[in-house]
């Protein structure tokens, strides 16, 4: 009886991933960086360690980020307690300890982000 449970188990989850699959498009590869790399503190545009420095239009405003040069400069220098992520990034205790991201890659998470700032992060 269990294995006849066990076979019914797994057909029914091997019928559901291809289902599954299509539901959802894999990230693009900005959305893939921005998953590694920021959402660990900015996922859904917020800020898990400092409230008011999100990614939120607001926020972004607010710290004077308006535009996708600010941003991407801040992502590759660092600002305050977020780490720089930039090949050039210095002094080293600012940088993260991470893999360094190059200028057309930053550049792409700064255009993404500023993108789903303005689309109130869907």
């Amino acid at each position: 009886m269990a294995a006849c449970a066990a076979a019914v188990l797994s057909a029914t989850l091997l019928l559901q991933q291809p289902a599954l699959a299509q539901d959802s498009a894999p990230p693009s590869p900005t959305e893939a960086v921005f998953g590694r790399t920021c959402a660990g503190c900015h996922a859904g545009g917020g800020n898990l360690l400092k409230p008011g420095a999100g990614l939120s239009l607001a926020d972004l405003e607010r710290n004077g980020l308006s535009s996708v040069e600010d941003i991407a400069r801040v992502t590759a220098l660092g600002v305050a307690r977020m780490p720089g992520y930039g090949e050039d990034c210095k002094p080293r205790g600012q940088c993260t300890f991470g893999p360094r991201l190059s200028a057309d890659v930053i550049r792409q998470l700064a255009e993404y982000t500023l993108a789903q700032a303005q689309a109130g992060w869907p």
